[in-house]
């Protein structure tokens, strides 16, 4: 083989390789094939955990290991021929094996493997080369949830009521008579994922259900906070519902975490469960319900719930956050109000004390003055009697001058040392 002349992505043998990774497992015409999913605890260690616990399985019992990135895995213990399969949520093991095998809980297959994940999806396909299911067994089944219909266009039929038996494991019937191997395979194989992903996107709806009392809870707050912002007239009532509104969008925001991945996953496992179902190409016996009809009656609303609660869950936090912004501007406003008030305040004190120390600097000019004139009679007594000056004419005249030196003095000093 000759080298690729070209730089290849780094993802091209990944995407190469997925196209392979999953391939059908051929089954014979007189089968009975089971499938239990176990879904993955919480943790992001916990499915490595998982893979590590199987692998450790493997070499224990002498079973041939996956490759390193194996997502299915296929190996045989004693009569059963058994399938592992990796999920980004769950792990599956499917076995087929013949009809007549009675142990729904086999030991030594591996199952001893899953150890903290939990059981979410049994399922049994009982595969027989009938051209239609018989009446013995339709029989069976509960006649209100009675689902028979025909398949690939009528080279087959399929037969379920989607009741758990003792063991919990939901039975269907498979007649494949007109089926060649292939198509059986990938009938059998469709059927199995139709009750997984089934499960898997009612996955959520116990979820959807407990948030819902406290999703009404905050938008009852809500209602509350919004209604009494009329009546919100101070700066402290503003922030008190300011900070009771913040409390709701935590609350808002921990329901969202809370719901997001798990109704976006369960709307993918819709969306996988309604391919399945359409490959099937049902067609209608006159005797119970289809598949698609009877799986899309429960599954459909559960779809339209999730989507319901994300809607609501959006509009709650779109509210908040315009509630917020909102008392966001009326505290803003009421805080200019006060800076306002609190400017005017301080320039009306400015002036008030300018206006002090004016009246306290002419005070301060005339008892300056007087003193100072009372100084010069004193000093100038002797002086004037020699000269016979009369001291009262001579003070009069001082006066003026000594006022006016005293104020140019002043205002020196004001000039040099302004106030702070």
């Amino acid at each position: 083989m000759s080298p690729i002349p070209f730089q290849e992505h780094p993802y091209r043998e990944a995407v190469l390789e997925e196209v392979h990774a999953r391939p059908i497992e051929l089954i014979e015409g007189r089968t009975r094939v089971r499938r239990l999913a176990f879904a993955f605890p919480t943790s992001p260690e916990a499915p490595a955990r998982i893979v590590e616990a199987f692998l450790g399985w493997c070499g224990a019992v002498g079973v041939a290991k996956p490759g390193e990135g194996m997502r299915q895995h296929s190996y045989r213990v004693g009569e059963r021929q058994v399938t592992w399969e990796l999920h980004t949520e769950f792990v599956t093991f499917t076995w087929r094996s013949g009809l007549d095998d009675k142990d729904n809980w086999p030991e030594g297959i591996g199952l001893e493997s899953v150890g903290e994940a939990q059981l979410v999806c049994a399922v049994r396909v009982d595969v027989i080369e009938d051209l239609t299911v018989p009446d013995r067994i339709i029989e069976g089944f509960e006649c209100p949830s009675l689902c028979l219909v025909d398949v690939e266009g009528g080279a087959g039929q399929v037969a379920t009521d989607f009741i758990p038996d003792a063991d919990s494991y939901t039975r269907l019937e498979l007649a494949s008579g007109g089926m060649n191997t292939l198509r059986r395979s990938i009938i059998v194989r469709r059927l199995l994922e139709i009750e997984t992903y089934r499960t898997m996107a009612l996955l959520g709806l116990p979820l959807a259900r407990q948030i819902s009392p406290q999703l009404r809870a905050a938008e009852a707050g809500l209602t509350e906070a919004v209604e009494a912002m009329p009546e919100t007239i101070s700066t402290d009532r503003a922030q008190a519902s300011l900070a009771a509104l913040h409390a709701l969008s935590v609350r808002s925001g921990q329901l969202s975490d809370r719901t997001g991945y798990r109704f976006a996953a369960c709307n993918a496992y819709g969306d996988i469960l309604n391919a399945r179902l359409d490959g099937l190409h049902e067609r209608q016996t006159g005797r119970g319900s289809t598949l698609s009809r009877y799986i899309g009656s429960r599954v459909d609303p559960a779809l339209a719930t999730y989507a319901a609660i994300e809607k609501r869950q959006r509009m709650l936090n779109e509210k908040i956050e315009r509630a917020i912004g909102l008392l966001d501007v009326r505290i803003g406003l009421d805080v200019q109000i006060q800076n306002r008030n609190v400017l005017e305040a301080i320039a009306q004190t400015a002036r008030s004390q300018f206006l002090l120390q004016r009246t306290v600097e002419g005070l301060s000019v005339i008892a300056i003055s007087y003193y100072l004139l009372g100084i010069l009679s004193y000093l100038f007594a002797g002086p004037l009697e020699v000269l016979h000056v009369s001291k009262t004419m001579a003070l009069s005249l001082a006066a003026p001058l000594v006022v006016l030196v005293v104020w140019l003095i002043a205002r020196s000093v004001r000039r040099t040392h302004p106030p702070a």
